[in-house]
């Protein structure tokens, strides 16, 4: 790596790493504003309360990654621009993809990390903060709620449930879908009922039928029955689980997410947020690469001699950018949930407008 190479890439990751504190200290104080009710009500311990937003800084950081990494090139070029650096550098024959291309191979490289951020440590830490706030903090007891809608329940043996409605006060419920999978999460098992009722400490299936597959998904049998003794240990209280809300499994990674995708998928459910949040959480990390084309592009765009000007514009400009990707991001998130696109073109549409926008700018630069 040429030393020219080496000091643009320093200077960036430098700042890189300052801004990215910042927007994190940012998210931090805002999310604890807006939670500060919740924190006066429950009155957790100041350890209680350090420990769970330290849980959540994982997910902060994935978040402003891309957004430091447009900021921090912004910077680092107004910066050449303001003490002639660029000019010296184009005064000895170095081109601007000379210039550009080491920032543009370290934005993907951050992307790449990203990615791998959100796969590692963002679902596991995002889960503990989860549990701290709903089991420590807001104490909640896990039979609160008698009457449930939509509820997905892991049980032991490798089934998993699934159940339209539930009365836990009356031992009932309906649209009963039970899945038995294997140790490679293939279905072997499928018990679909209209309804479930627990009487004589036993769980009874009502007019449902029961499917066996075999390891490449073949129906290998099936069983249309009028009542079925289900065998198992769950009583009623431990069915007071919630599914998960869609927008919760944008912090669970890509192989657990598709996972219950598929089962969702098999059992009949609407399966459409999983699947937007799915694509979303493979195209949001490749921001950072993304930004970066129009974050090199910024501040040759602005040939002003008056530096004020030049950092003025550079400043409003990388503003609008950030705030248009993330409307971006939104609508095609809202138009993918509500089935207006597909769960992919909603979520890469953002990346899709601004890799074209950033390959633009770039050819609009004067090399």
């Amino acid at each position: 790596m040429k030393i020219l190479h080496r000091y643009i890439i320093s200077e960036i990751i430098k700042y890189f790493l300052i801004i990215l504190s910042g927007i994190i200290v940012l998210i931090l104080v805002s999310t604890m504003i807006d939670e500060i009710g919740l924190l006066l009500r429950h009155k957790p311990g100041a350890f209680l309360i350090f420990t769970y937003y330290f849980f959540r800084i994982p997910f902060f950081v994935a978040y402003g990654v891309p957004f430091a990494m447009l900021f921090s090139i912004l910077f680092v070029f107004s910066q050449f621009s303001k003490y002639n650096e660029l000019t010296a550098m184009k005064s000895t024959g170095i081109n601007f993809t000379r210039i550009a291309s080491p920032v543009l191979i370290l934005a993907l490289i951050i992307s790449v990390l990203n990615f791998a951020l959100n796969e590692t440590f963002v679902s596991s830490s995002f889960e503990r903060s989860k549990y701290i706030k709903d089991v420590l903090i807001e104490k909640k007891p896990k039979t609160s709620i008698s009457i449930s809608h939509d509820l997905a329940k892991l049980g032991k043996g490798g089934k998993i449930f699934y159940i339209k409605f539930f009365d836990e006060l009356l031992g009932r419920m309906k649209g009963v879908c039970i899945l038995q999978l294997d140790a490679d999460f293939n279905i072997t098992e499928r018990l679909d009922a209209r309804e479930g009722i627990w009487e004589n400490e036993n769980w009874t299936l009502k007019d449902g039928v029961h499917r066996t597959f075999d390891k490449e998904g073949s129906e290998t049998g099936i069983n249309i029955f009028d009542s079925y003794d289900l065998e198992i240990s769950d009583t009623p209280s431990d069915f007071i689980v919630r599914k998960q809300s869609a927008d919760d499994t944008l912090t669970v990674n890509i192989m657990r997410l598709s996972r219950l995708i598929r089962i969702l998928k098999d059992s009949g459910f609407n399966y459409r947020e999983e699947a937007v949040n799915l694509h979303l959480k493979i195209a949001f990390p490749f921001a950072a690469f993304i930004l970066a084309l129009l974050g090199v592009s910024i501040p040759f765009m602005f040939t002003s001699q008056r530096s004020l000007i030049n950092a003025a514009l550079g400043f409003l400009f990388t503003v609008l950018t950030a705030f248009f990707y993330l409307g971006f991001v939104t609508i095609g998130i809202s138009l993918g949930k509500a089935a207006y696109l597909t769960p992919f073109v909603s979520a890469w549409i953002a990346n899709f407008v601004f890799t074209a926008l950033g390959f633009f700018f770039l050819s609009k630069v004067k090399k």
